[in-house]
Order: C-alpha cells, then structure tokens, then sequence
C-alpha cells in the first residue's frame, strides 16, 4: 500500500467528516472546509481514499499551531502521522511550535520532538469570556 501526501490540495466535507468521524470526533460540517482553506495542511491518500491529515496555523516567523492530525485507525502505525508532522515541522522550520493533543497521544509528540509546556491556558469555544 502507497500513500500520496498532498499540500494544500482540495479537499470536501464529507471526506474530512468520515475521517474525524473514524477516530470519534464531531466536528461541523459547515466550519471545517473553511477551517481547512485557513491553514496550511497535509492530506495522505491510499487507493485515492483520504486515510489522515494534519494542518498547521502559523506566521512562518515565531509560532505555528499543529492541529487536527488524524489517521483512519486502519491506517495507524504505519508512518503516516510521523510523515505529516515531519512536513510540518519542515515547513515552518524555525518557528516555536505548540499543540494540544488527545488522551494517549502524548508519546506520540513526545517522540516528534514535543515536549511539555508548564504555561498555557485557553478558552474552549462557545464558553463565554470575560472580554
């Protein structure tokens, strides 16, 4: 099996939402595509069936935030994750890279070369703030 990884190539909602869906997240259809065209991203294909992705947000000179990397289960440990965070870690070489990532996840960034930040805070959407 071959797997192709595009840049920023097009991409629709219902092949995104099946594969967030195959690792049990909710994510809205609406929001997504948009999300997508708002970030640099890698796709990985086998078969021309998406199987994962990875996007990036970043200012190419001091930060980059890694979001959304997500592979088919069927198609975990074989390389494919590892691929898409060397490309973006390539990509925006340089920059302070931060994420936030999924229980049981953490060896995984660890291995990639993250390692664990004492300060950080956020404000989960759709919770109010004070501002």
């Amino acid at each position: 099996m071959s797997i192709i990884y595009k840049i920023n190539n097009e991409v629709n909602a219902a092949e995104l939402i099946d594969v967030f869906k195959s690792v049990g997240w909710n994510k809205d259809p609406k929001d997504i595509v948009e999300a997508f065209r708002m970030s640099y991203y890698v796709t990985a294909y086998t078969d021309d069936q998406l199987v994962g992705f990875a996007r990036a947000i970043s200012d190419r000179h001091y930060y980059t935030g890694i979001y959304d990397v997500v592979v088919r289960p069927e198609h975990q440990k074989q390389g494919i994750a590892k691929t898409m965070m060397q490309m973006l870690l390539r990509e925006f070489k340089g920059s302070y890279f931060f994420l936030s990532y999924t229980e049981g996840n953490r060896g995984f960034y660890a291995k990639c070369g993250f390692e664990d930040l004492a300060t950080g805070m956020w404000i989960e959407k759709g919770k109010p703030h004070a501002i």
